[in-house]
């Protein structure tokens, strides 16, 4: 596939925005667990999207490595 500088920028942005979202969602967070003691479990929201990252980040690789064509 053949890019030009543009498309390759765009691509950029869009990496960085998943990048800003990985760090926001890689957080260790609280679950309350409610019973006749008070619990609370682990939780990390990130795990229930890395499938999604990992896909768009790879795409994403896939494009940035294709062939460059000038302006």
């Amino acid at each position: 596939m053949k890019l030009d500088n543009q498309v390759l920028e765009e691509l950029q942005k869009i990496r960085n925005a998943i990048d800003d979202m990985y760090d926001k969602l890689n957080v260790t967070l609280y679950e309350k667990n409610i019973a006749a003691k008070t619990t609370y479990s682990e939780l990390n929201p990130f795990n229930k999207v890395a499938d999604n990252f990992e896909y768009i980040s790879t795409k994403i690789r896939g494009l940035q490595d294709s062939e460059i064509i000038g302006d």
